[in-house]
């Protein structure tokens, strides 16, 4: 019980710790305040972040003195929009308060970046690919479209795994032991559905699930739940027959909602042999294949989009600063005039990031109005 109290009271200290840095590094003028003439101290002062959220200034100071108050999730979310606070501070928050992870924000574009695909070509001979939130193949490697085919030649739809297990006709021939596979991952598909409630997407999904499939609506309501992708994994493959494989299946630690599922092949039924053999056969076809074609897929996936404006219309200058407003216009402007779907302001950023650029500078400018204010930009980019 002594313990408990003690990490009670050290969270609860921790948590008053963390708000007044937060408040410390803001002026008056980043809420939209006046600075007034009798200020003493940097940040802001506690009457204004409880003016703010919406509180009483006693509440607001207890809960930085580390008082046992419990604030609402309502209450946690403004200071977060009050405070200016990351997504890493937003759940830094909510676990010194909640002691628990914050609930979802609104679903975001799923990006795989130039890092993450770049993992992926580094596993040779064994097929790997990349999944988001409704199972959806986001991203692969060449192995992958050797062995479970081309994936840049179908739609969204026919690149998810649970769609094209249950109503692709192949598939019962190619994955041995279909109904108990299939089981299996349907039981694994439920589980990660009760973390995106509401997703319109995957709704849509299901229901067209229902429709076409008849197995897929005979199980669904069993509710069956099932937790990890790990195993072995048999295939019987049309050109080189049975395949042996351990599949793992990992989070991607900065964006917990893509997986990526890693197939090893094993020495049984000559499995190494027939990959090598089948990546040779991929890698020979595509040095057939027109590279005009090569061009268009690529441009379909825009897996790097980012890195191929950087090199057509950006400069790296030592000490520049460009703000996102710029960054994102001309990114946008040059994907609309070559033909790619441009990523959003988040798939933007994390994309620079993996191109070694420093984001989210802040720096005081003039606007339009001859007004000061801060805005956020990137650090050692010039737009041409």
């Amino acid at each position: 019980m002594v313990i408990q109290q003690q990490q009670q009271e050290y969270r609860l200290q921790e948590l008053g710790d963390f708000l007044r840095t937060r408040r410390a590094r803001l002026t008056p003028e980043d809420v939209g305040l006046p600075r007034g003439s009798r200020r003493k101290t940097p940040g802001l002062r506690r009457e204004e972040v409880a003016q703010l959220v919406g509180v009483s200034v006693d509440w607001y100071t207890w809960l930085e003195q580390g008082r046992a108050i419990m604030p609402s999730t309502q209450v946690l979310e403004r200071l977060v929009q009050t405070l200016r606070l990351d997504a890493n501070e937003r759940s830094h928050l909510f676990l010194l308060a909640h002691q628990q992870p914050p609930p979802a924000l609104l679903l975001e574009p799923e990006v795989v970046s130039p890092a993450l695909q770049h993992f992926l070509d580094q596993f040779g001979n064994r097929p790997a690919f990349v999944s988001g939130r409704r199972w959806d193949i986001l991203a692969w490697n060449d192995a992958g479209c050797a062995v479970f085919g081309d994936y840049r030649l179908r739609t969204i739809r026919e690149r998810n795994t649970i769609w094209g297990i249950f109503t692709h006709p192949l598939s019962r021939e190619y994955i041995v032991d279909w109904e108990e596979d299939a089981r299996h991952i349907l039981a694994q598909f439920r589980s990660s559905c009760g973390r995106y409630p509401g997703d319109v997407q995957l709704t849509e999904l299901i229901h067209d699930l229902m429709l076409c499939s008849p197995e897929f609506r005979a199980w669904w309501p069993d509710h069956e739940v099932r937790s990890g992708q790990e195993g072995r994994k048999t295939l019987n493959h049309p050109q080189v027959g049975y395949l042996m494989f351990e599949r793992l299946t990992f989070q991607v630690f900065d964006t917990p909602d893509l997986k990526v599922t890693v197939y090893t092949p094993l020495e049984e039924a000559d499995t190494p042999r027939k990959v090598k053999q089948l990546l040779d056969q991929w890698y020979q076809q595509e040095g057939r294949r027109d590279t005009t074609f090569n061009l268009t897929q690529i441009r379909q996936s825009g897996q790097d989009s980012v890195g191929l404006w950087l090199e057509t219309c950006c400069e790296r200058v030592a000490g520049k600063w460009t703000a996102n407003s710029s960054v994102m216009a001309s990114y946008g402007h040059w994907c609309a005039a070559n033909g790619y779907e441009p990523k959003n302001a988040k798939g933007l950023s994390q994309s620079l990031a993996a191109h070694g650029l420093e984001i989210g500078v802040n720096k005081r400018i003039v606007n339009e109005n001859l007004r000061q204010k801060m805005t956020r930009g990137i650090r050692g980019l010039v737009i041409l």
